[in-house]
């Protein structure tokens, strides 16, 4: 019994986590897209060439950044800054920019404009298994506390964490692989955030149609 409880414990704490990180994004992206919502509205899409980049120094509190070079109005724009980063991204390689129509030299990307509402999204299945499993133990602890029959409704409700936790996670995940994969030059990121994703959704899956064989068995 003291080793069901410690598991209980360590699982409350884990849940707890979950729910601290889950927080921190929300709190992040929600500052990120309030940011971005400052963006010119008046902008224009067109594709810039990169010609280089400016790598941030270890102690520097700047973050990298990276030079391209643009055809705006039938003129020519050369190493604007552009505040944003990817290691996939190579000298020569070219990606899809806004410029804004009041001052060219003002550009972003469509992940710098979303970039708040992914990690925001991101959020979502750390507050939902975290708050979710809080609930499931609590619950579960009852049942042992009580010496109830551990095949009970509460246990059952408890079995269906199996899936739901999986298919919390993984959702969300796996759209944000899928929208970063529409975006500049982020395909491996969103490859392993897809994989990450699409493995969890199976996993729910798979647990879900094993629940109901068990409950039809029943």
């Amino acid at each position: 019994m003291k080793q069901k409880v410690s598991i209980e414990r360590i699982g409350m704490r884990g849940s707890i986590i979950l729910i601290i990180i889950g927080t921190i994004l929300l709190g992040v992206g929600t500052t990120i897209q309030i940011m971005n919502a400052s963006m010119p509205d008046k902008s224009v899409y067109c594709t810039a060439t990169i010609t280089g980049f400016n790598i941030a120094e270890a102690s520097d509190i700047q973050s990298n950044t990276t030079l391209v070079e643009y055809v705006y109005n039938g003129e020519k724009f050369e190493n604007v800054t552009l505040k944003q980063y990817e290691t996939s991204w190579k000298k020569g390689d070219t990606v899809k920019i806004y410029v804004s129509e009041d001052d060219p030299t003002v550009i972003w990307t469509k992940t710098m404009q979303y970039r708040g509402a992914m990690i925001i999204f991101l959020s979502v299945p750390f507050l939902t298994v975290g708050i979710y499993k809080i609930v499931q133990f609590k619950r579960y602890k009852k049942i042992r506390d009580d010496e109830t029959d551990t095949d009970t409704e509460e246990e059952i409700k408890y079995k269906r964490s199996s899936f739901i936790i999986p298919l919390a996670a993984g959702v969300p995940f796996t759209v944000v692989g899928m929208f970063l994969r529409d975006m500049e030059k982020n395909s491996v990121l969103a490859l392993v955030i897809i994989i990450m994703g699409g493995s969890a959704v199976i996993v729910g899956l798979i647990s879900l149609l094993n629940f109901i064989n068990i409950k039809i068995k029943k």
